[in-house]
C-alpha cells in the first residue's frame, strides 16, 4: 500500500516538477507526502470510512494518478527520443492527461448492451435473460443503476441475473436500489465479494425480496426446465466447486450464476453456461495487465466442449467512475434449441 501510494499519488508530482525544472525524478522528500497518502490509504480500507471527501480523494487520485503516471512516463520518453524542450512535454502532458480524464469519465457513463446466442441440445424453446454484474452502488451514486434499469425496460428478457457487488459501501440505503422494483420480471441474486465487506449485508440481502430479487445462496432455482445455480462468493474457491456439484441435474440446461470465475475450470463438466463478473475487464488500462495475471478469464465468451462462460466487464465502475480500454455492459442472453 506504501508503494502504491507513492507510485500513483506521489510520483507523477515529481515527474511533472522534474519534466518543467528538469530536477531529478526522485527526491528524499517524497517520503512525506507518501506517508501521508499511505495514512489516508490505512485509515479508508481499514476503518471503512464513508467521509466523501476522503473517498473521492482516494478513488479519484488512483485514477487520475494512473493516467497520469502513465502520460509521464511516455511524454518523456518521447520529449527523450526528440529532444523535445521539458516545458513542452510538460504542457503536452498536461493535455494528454487532461484528455484521458475526460474521456474515462464520459466513457463510464456509458452503458452498452452486448447480445450473447447459445444453442444446446437441452433446451426447448428459446429463452432470453438480462444478466448484469459490479454495479457498485456506493461507488456510483443510485442514479447509475436508474439509468441501468431505464436499459433494461427497453429489452425483452425472461429472467434478470446479477451477479454480485450490486453494492459496496457501508453508507449504502436500500433505497438506493429500489430502481430494480420497476422491473418487471423475476430477478436472481448472488453476492459477490463486496457485499461481504459492507458491515450488517445480511439485513440488508433480507429486505430484497421487497423488490422481487430472490437472493441465491448456494441453491438452485428452476426457470422453466433450466437450472440456475446461484453460488455466494462469501466461502472458499472448494466450498463454491462443492456447491455446483451437489446443485447440477443432469436432465436440464444448467446455468451457474457466480461473482467470480476461479471455479470454471473446476467445474465445466457440469455447467451449460457460467456468468461471472468481477473483473472490470481490467476498468483502466493499463490495470487490466495486472487483473490477467491473477484470473486466466478476464472478459469475453469462452468455451470448452458443450460448456460456456461468460465474462462480463460490469455494469458499474469500482473506485473511480473512470474507464478506458472497457465499458459498463448490459448482456442479453438468449438460449436457442438446436
Amino acid at each position: 500500500m506504501f508503494v502504491l501510494a507513492y507510485l500513483i499519488y506521489v510520483l507523477p508530482f515529481f515527474l511533472m516538477h522534474a519534466l518543467f525544472t528538469k530536477n531529478d525524478v526522485f527526491n528524499p522528500a517524497a517520503i512525506f507526502p507518501t506517508s501521508v497518502v499511505f495514512v489516508l490509504l490505512r485509515l479508508y480500507v481499514t476503518k471503512g470510512l464513508t467521509n466523501k471527501v476522503l473517498k473521492g480523494f482516494i478513488y479519484y487520485g488512483m485514477g487520475v494518478g494512473l493516467l497520469a503516471l502513465m502520460s509521464l512516463l511516455v511524454m518523456m520518453s518521447v520529449g527523450s527520443a526528440l529532444s523535445l524542450d521539458g516545458n513542452v512535454a510538460g504542457w503536452l502532458a498536461i493535455g494528454t492527461l487532461a484528455a484521458l480524464t475526460a474521456y474515462c469519465i464520459f466513457n463510464a457513463k456509458r452503458i452498452a448492451v452486448k447480445k450473447l446466442t447459445l444453442t444446446s441440445d437441452k433446451l426447448t424453446e428459446i429463452r432470453h435473460l438480462a444478466f448484469i454484474s459490479d454495479v457498485h452502488v456506493g461507488s456510483n451514486p443510485p442514479g447509475h443503476l436508474k439509468r441501468i434499469c431505464d436499459q433494461l425496460r427497453k429489452l425483452k428478457f425472461n429472467s434478470l441475473l446479477i451477479a454480485g457487488d450490486l453494492f459496496d459501501s457501508s453508507d449504502f440505503h436500500f433505497e438506493d436500489i429500489a430502481a430494480l422494483g420497476t422491473i418487471d420480471t423475476d430477478i436472481y441474486f448472488v453476492t459477490g465479494n463486496h457485499e461481504g465487506y459492507v458491515k450488517g449485508f445480511e439485513t440488508q440481502l433480507a429486505r430484497f425480496h421487497e423488490l422481487n430479487i430472490r437472493v441465491l445462496e448456494n441453491e438452485a432455482s428452476d426457470l422453466d426446465g433450466i437450472n440456475l445455480i446461484g453460488i455466494s462468493d462469501q466461502q472458499s474457491i472448494l466450498a463454491r466447486s462443492e456447491a455446483v456439484e451437489r446443485l447440477y441435474r443432469s436432465d436440464s440446461y444448467n446455468i451457474v450464476l457466480v461473482h467470480q470465475p476461479s471455479i470454471w475450470d473446476k467445474t465445466r463438466n457440469k455447467v451449460d453456461l457460467m456468468l461471472c463478473g468481477h473483473t472490470h475487464n481490467g476498468q483502466i488500462f493499463p490495470f487490466s495487465l495486472i487483473v490477467r495475471l491473477h484470473f486466466r478469464y478476464v472478459y469475453g465468451l469462452f468455451n470448452n466442449g458443450a460448456s460456456s462462460l461468460y465474462v462480463s466487464s460490469g455494469a458499474g465502475c469500482w473506485g473511480p467512475r473512470m474507464r478506458l480500454g472497457s465499458r459498463n455492459e448490459i448482456v442479453l442472453v438468449e438460449l436457442r434449441p438446436v
